[in-house]
């Protein structure tokens, strides 16, 4: 029996980057597995929009103000407003190509020379378009300010729909804090959210370099890309990407407990571990050259971000086996009341599971269980089955650019 490293300090440099942007892409794969299901469970798209603003100001201020604890951003200027954007799984970085321009500590100026989720929402009409850069951006953007300045407001200088249809850049935006301004409160779940024993679940830099970025500290800088950081900070950071990704859920899920009940909201957040946890895996295992083999099926597993965090995993490879086991290292995280993924898998639903593994190995046979405070997974690579079908919830996923979306490794 062969044990598997779990940790992302172990990855070698290069593919620890890859691993990091991957992590960051979760956050709109999670969100491109809900969101439709609003839709298909008989909501129009005012729901659809309504449960995305939900989502995002529900959880934004919690994740913004654990990154920058962890990142060492300090001050409430816009300098830390927009270093905390660049490090949001909302400005994935390659997909949404975002330029800033600091003016002073009250104002600056940012725009998108390419927005990924609008190449994905305008072959949908101008109803989506109008949906998502005005009625979901308006409310979403001051409340991720709200973390650093509850003063502070980001407004368009233009935005789409483009006129002309080729229009760059994409859109282009300013941050103001007006002392005069009244004060942005915390969104209606963002209390809930914070509440919840993912959110505190602890992360931290673990190993310092004395090369790249530690922390982010200092001056901004316009151009950062995740490649700055030291391995360290950026195995942290991708950490950070996971959470934040997860309490997106969270609050989708607390959103559409209120709209459709309890047992719709937990079928559309299966749905949602289900669609991300399948196209994940198979860009894992793109991302690090590996197959359907057991050492490639628990590498994947190893680092899979769908998997919650403050789960602590152990992996063996015992022939054509791999066996995992998730213990949670908070009290509180695998009780079937949480929201999202976490209260999925301790409610005993192995559909996510099932879609991480037959997403890298489509003919493996798959149980999982849980048992008293411990999840254990065993995958058998040698079953042989039928090839397991993408799920409905995948294939909406894929619809667009963002889960083929390709990173720049240079």
């Amino acid at each position: 029996m062969t044990s598997v490293v779990t940790d992302l300090e172990s990855l070698e440099r290069r593919a620890l980057v890859r691993i990091a942007h991957e992590y960051m892409l979760l956050g709109m794969l999670v969100t491109r597995a809900m969101l439709p299901q609003v839709v298909m469970v008989g909501g129009g798209f005012d729901e659809l929009n309504e449960i995305a603003i939900d989502e995002w100001m529900g959880a934004s201020p919690i994740y913004t103000s654990r990154m920058r604890s962890l990142m060492g951003i300090e001050g409430d200027n816009v300098e830390a407003i927009m270093k905390a954007l660049q490090l949001d799984v909302g400005f994935v970085h390659g997909y949404m190509d975002v330029a800033y321009r600091l003016i002073d500590d009250r104002h600056g100026e940012f725009w998108l020379q390419h927005c990924g989720a609008l190449m994905d929402a305008e072959p949908h009409g101008e109803e989506r378009v109008v949906g998502m850069c005005h009625t979901i951006e308006d409310p979403t953007f001051d409340a991720t300010a709200f973390a650093t300045n509850p003063r502070a407001r980001i407004r368009p200088i233009h935005r789409p729909p483009r006129q002309p249809s080729d229009r760059h850049p994409h859109c282009h935006w300013t941050i103001e804090i007006d002392p005069d301004n009244e004060p942005v409160g915390a969104a209606r779940l963002t209390g809930q959210v914070g509440a919840l024993a993912l959110a505190s679940v602890p992360n931290a830099v673990r190993d310092r370099a004395p090369e790249g970025m530690n922390d982010y500290r200092g001056p901004l800088r316009p151009a950062f890309r995740l490649a700055d950081l030291a391995s360290g900070a950026l195995a942290a950071v991708a950490r950070e990407f996971q959470m934040q990704s997860h309490l997106l859920v969270c609050a989708g899920q607390l959103a559409l407990r209120e709209r459709f009940g309890a047992d719709v909201a937990l079928e559309i957040a299966v749905s949602t571990a289900e669609g991300a946890g399948w196209i994940v895996s198979e860009r894992l295992a793109s991302a690090l050259d590996t197959g359907p083999d057991p050492a490639g099926v628990a590498l994947v597993l190893a680092l899979h971000p769908m998997l919650p965090p403050g789960l602590d995993r152990s992996l063996h490879v015992d022939g054509d086996h791999v066996e995992v086991t998730l213990t949670p290292s908070i009290e509180g995280l695998l009780d079937p009341g949480h929201p999202g993924y976490p209260g999925v898998l301790a409610a005993g639903d192995g559909r996510g599971i099932d879609a991480m593994v037959h997403g890298v190995a489509p003919s493996a046979a798959v149980t999982s269980a849980v048992d008293g405070d411990r999840i254990t997974i065993d995958v058998d690579l040698a079953a042989g089955l039928q090839p397991a079908g993408l799920p409905d919830s995948a294939a909406l996923a894929k619809i667009g650019i963002a889960a083929s979306w390709a990173f720049d490794d240079s």
